[in-house]
């Protein structure tokens, strides 16, 4: 950049003042993710946080290539990331632990696939959520953005005639900005003032068990540890059954598990939601006929360590900002996706990457306007097609034989490139216009950031719920236009 108004710290080029103060609630990953974007756009900018700090529970979590399209712009940060990317392979297993398919990569690294959006990076996908976490927060720190913990929001305002948002917190603060951004996850407050209604969830009936740990824990573990010290680079193993299916992540130095089965009762929508390894056990089938390294994995889970989270579907969300844009909802505010969906941080991420550049892109006196064109710019749909793609998923994973599902062309491995060869900051500079004047004059803009040829429709929760009742397991939505890598 040449602009003679723009600094730099950290190593990080920030680009001329925009003037625009943003309060972003919340320091999750999206949260802390727009606030290192806001800073690198000229934005004023400051974070709160309920917690007391960076929170640090979580297991695995999928990023591919479109979460990190603006990575090499922090130096520092890039050095972090090469660090915690595990440069993971893919084992998609039998019951028995046996290979199903012979292992390969994360579909943007198979040979002969398109480019991706963080070219020439190699992109395993597969990250520790602590990890991105700490990694997000010491670069918000080494930008000296304020973080605030402890404080939490009870109430989203906004005042037009002042050009203001508002949020009231816990501790008897008003605080107000040009903008604000409800980063702060399914139980934002943010939906009175964007909505006009809470959202409503509703149980799947499934529940996932998330589990994270040292290898130093391990004992009695003859066929675990032995994969771990032949490892010649991490695994990412996939197994299912009979309405469950697991992940199991294994590295040279940490475990992971996630295992989704039916929901006994016992799970909540919350961090704090434990269960014992035993529990975590009883809830597959047939423990014992299952592949040892997996059941060792699972015994030797450390206790107070497994998180039990109920699945929840909620409505996808048209509607993302208050009524004169100055209040914005990110991340799991304004959609949940499924954990076989495997997108919901990198959408998350996403989401902050483009409304960071649309709110540069709007200037001051167009702020308000700025976060409707980041909502019009296909966020919407793109968010609900892959919502949509997690109950195509689950219905293929939940078979008995992994066999079955693989010979049937591996499509649940499969989204394309439409999804990680999306750069949602240059997408976000190149369409900012013709968004904004389809808001401000009624003119047409199409959006470009679904599969080419792809037809969108709505859906709704109660919809694919009563398929599922009904025994409609329709698995042609990644025929609807072009899912291909090439």
């Amino acid at each position: 950049m040449t602009s003679t108004t723009s600094n730099v710290v950290d190593g990080v080029v920030r680009q001329p003042p925009t003037g625009i103060k943003v309060i972003i609630v919340g320091a999750g990953l999206a949260g802390l993710c727009m606030g290192i974007e806001s800073w690198r756009k000229g934005h004023d900018v400051e974070i709160i946080e309920r917690s007391t700090s960076i929170t640090q529970t979580g297991d695995i979590i999928g990023l591919g290539p479109h979460a990190w399209c603006t990575l090499r712009e922090y130096p520092k940060m890039f050095e972090e990331w090469t660090r915690i990317d595990y440069d993971t392979e893919v084992h998609v297993c039998q019951q028995d632990g046996s290979l199903a398919i012979p292992k390969r990569e994360f579909e943007w690294n198979l040979e002969g696939t398109a480019q991706h959006a963080a070219w020439p990076l190699k992109v395993s996908g597969c990250f520790f959520r602590r990890d991105v976490a700490l990694m997000f927060f010491a670069q918000a720190q080494r930008l000296g953005i304020p973080i605030t913990f402890g404080v939490g929001v009870t109430k989203y305002l906004e005042d037009p005639a002042r050009g203001l948002a508002i949020i009231h917190t816990d501790v008897g603060q008003e605080m107000s900005a040009d903008i604000v951004v409800a980063a702060d996850g399914l139980g934002t407050k943010s939906h009175s003032v964007v909505l006009g209604y809470p959202t409503r969830a509703v149980s799947t009936g499934y529940c996932v068990d998330r589990a994270a740990y040292p290898v130093s824990v391990l004992k009695d573990s003859p066929v675990l540890l032995k994969a771990i010290s032949e490892l010649g680079r991490p695994q990412w193993r996939m197994y299912n059954g009979d309405r469950c299916h697991i992940v199991v992540c294994i590295t040279k130095d940490r475990v992971a598990i996630n295992s989704t089965h039916e929901d006994d009762g016992t799970a909540t929508e919350s961090w704090s939601t434990g269960v014992t390894p035993e529990q975590m056990a009883a809830a597959l089938p047939n423990l014992e006929s299952w592949d040892p390294l997996l059941v060792e994995a699972i015994k030797n889970t450390p206790p107070d360590n497994i998180v039990r989270w109920k699945l929840c579907l909620r409505n996808p969300q048209p509607k993302w900002t208050s009524a004169t844009g100055r209040v914005v909802q990110v991340g799991d505010a304004a959609h949940s996706l499924l954990p076989t969906s495997a997108n919901g941080a990198a959408m998350a991420l996403e989401d902050s990457i483009s409304l960071a550049e649309c709110l540069r892109l709007g200037g001051k006196e167009g702020a308000a306007v700025a976060t409707r064109v980041h909502r019009s710019l296909g966020a919407y749909q793109r968010t609900a097609l892959i919502q949509h793609c997690g109950f195509v998923n689950r219905r293929e994973l939940h078979n008995t034989s992994m066999k079955e599902v693989t010979d049937g062309g591996n499509a649940f491995l499969f989204y394309g490139k439409w999804l990680w060869q999306h750069n949602a900051e240059k997408y976000a500079a190149a369409n900012f216009e013709a968004a904004r004047q389809s808001i401000e004059l009624g003119s047409v803009f199409k959006n470009t950031n679904l599969p080419r040829g792809h037809v969108f429709e709505d859906w709704t929760m109660e919809s694919e719920l009563e398929k599922e009742k009904a025994g409609i397991f329709v698995q042609d939505l990644k025929t609807n236009g072009e899912w291909t890598l090439l």
